[in-house]
């Protein structure tokens, strides 16, 4: 009978034994198996120097190769020890896992913002009465295309693959709708952003009419220019164009938001310049009549770009498209920034807002709602767009003054990185973003931020994009505030 217990405990005691084994091996497996793809991610996300890349590869080496020597290698270690080293090891397993999802975020957040492609949205348009209501009803129709749209032949080609039309072009977007409404046409192929200009300054040109189809056209990147700079050492000018268009950032948009970013890193330095949507400008590469700065985002963020190289005698280095509309879910995220407001207000409740917002004239708290309104109301203000310019330009800098004066939402990179990744585009490249990460961490710089605005004083104009004969609000900037921010832009472009 005793002999028979022995056996038994010498069997359920090699069986603990195989089991244990079983479980270190696992351990040690997923221990190095998550080190590995934290260091990849981490040297991937090259924002830490080398030495501290260094260091952290020599303490998960030393954890790993102590969790195989005490789980795995030797064999008198005592049943508390292996507890402890399992428990060490799971430590180390849980630990690289969360670090990873905070590299793998950053890494995500970057291949996105800089790999995103420019794209052009077009609305199929017919009359209401038409009794068209498909792609398909178009076939062996007349459809009206924008000679002056560039992009025009490509949209015909690709709406020539899902139904065969026959296509007559016009010179001009007065032209264009004329024929729809006059019934010479069947149909009207236009830019989406064209159509809400429409909407917003001649409702009346398209009068009972309907889209029944959109679709996207995407733009050739191949003569983008490339600019290399050291951006922790040179001043260098971004470009920032804030859309709050609903086919999101991909699609050309007007640029509600048109503010330079003048940054200087060895002052810690930086000027905001906001030039108002309503700004009579040449639109780059064009002769004649003038146009809103607003509409030469429609074109393309690189129309924007030169004709404020134009208007201003400048070299835009780099550019950014922002969606503010998602400036409330970052805010809220920030647990609410810090504005100073010039007066009291108080905004009601309305056709998209849920809640009022109130103001009182200085500083305070708000949550992202009242931020959004606060960056988007222009009504409240004598000097209208003007006066709404310099608020975006508030809460831009109230954002950054969050992000670089504390530490305490490293815990919400992660999500801070996706609300950013949906509402932020660049043409900075991957190495510009990380190495400007990591000279803000080395130094900690407390970034000095000055804001000012072109001004100047309101007409009624023909423009470029909505015809010579339809005159709408423009701003005619004042010289002497143009030369203004050329000055202002040359102080901080020298480093001494």
């Amino acid at each position: 009978m005793s002999n028979f217990t022995n056996e038994r405990f010498a069997e359920q005691s090699s069986v603990s034994k195989k089991s244990w084994k079983g479980l270190s091996a696992l351990l040690v497996a997923a221990q190095a198996v998550t080190s590995v793809m934290f260091l990849i991610s981490l040297i991937t996300m090259n924002i830490i120097s080398g030495l501290w890349i260094a260091v952290v590869i020599a303490v998960l080496v030393v954890l790993l190769g102590f969790s195989a020597i005490k789980l795995l290698l030797q064999n008198k270690v005592s049943t508390i020890t292996k507890v402890i080293c399992g428990i060490i090891s799971v430590a180390c397993i849980a630990g690289t896992i969360v670090a990873f999802r905070y590299t793998s975020a950053f890494n995500g957040f970057v291949n996105k913002i800089t790999n995103r492609k420019e794209a052009k949205e077009y609305s199929v348009m017919v009359m209401d009465d038409s009794g068209i209501g498909e792609i398909k009803g178009l076939a062996d129709k007349n459809v009206g295309l924008l000679k002056a749209d560039e992009k025009a032949g490509n949209a015909e080609q690709y709406l020539q693959t899902l139904v065969k039309f026959t296509p007559q072009f016009y010179d001009d977007i007065e032209t264009l709708t004329g024929v729809l409404t006059s019934k010479i046409v069947d149909s009207i192929v236009l830019e989406t952003d064209r159509l809400e200009m429409l909407k917003e300054d001649a409702a009346d040109s398209i009068k009972n009419t309907k889209v029944i189809y959109t679709f996207e056209i995407e733009l050739s990147t191949e003569n983008a220019e490339i600019v290399t700079k050291e951006v922790t050492e040179e001043p260098f000018i971004l470009y920032i164009s804030g859309t709050d268009s609903r086919a999101g950032l991909k699609a050309t948009s007007r640029s509600d938001v048109n503010i330079l970013a003048v940054v200087n890193p060895k002052k810690g330095k930086i000027l905001l310049v906001s030039i108002p949507r309503d700004t009579y400008v040449q639109l780059h590469g064009t002769t004649g009549i003038r146009d809103k700065l607003t509409h030469a985002g429609v074109y393309g963020i690189n129309m924007s770009k030169t004709t404020i190289e134009d208007f201003l005698g400048i070299n835009i280095d780099y550019t950014a498209k922002v969606s503010f509309g998602t400036v409330v879910k970052m805010v809220d995220e920030l647990d609410g920034i810090e504005i100073y407001s010039d007066k009291a207000m108080t905004l009601k409740e309305g056709e998209i807002y849920n809640r009022t917002c109130e103001y009182k004239e200085g500083k305070q708290l708000v949550d992202g709602q009242c931020a959004l309104r606060f960056a988007r109301e222009r009504k409240s203000y004598e000097r209208g767009d003007r006066h709404r310019g310099e608020n975006q330009m508030e809460v831009i800098t109230a954002i950054i003054n969050k992000l670089s004066g504390s530490k305490n939402y490293l815990l919400k990179l992660p999500s801070i990185l996706d609300i950013a990744a949906d509402s932020f585009e660049t043409s900075l490249s991957k190495d510009n973003i990380t190495s400007f990460i990591r000279m803000q961490l080395n130094d900690g710089t407390n970034w000095q931020v000055e804001s000012i605005s072109i001004d100047g004083a309101g007409s009624m104009q023909g423009t470029y994009s909505m015809g010579a004969n339809r005159p709408l609000y423009v701003m005619l900037a004042y010289p002497e505030s143009i030369t203004n921010a050329q000055t202002k832009i040359k102080e901080y472009l020298v480093n001494e």
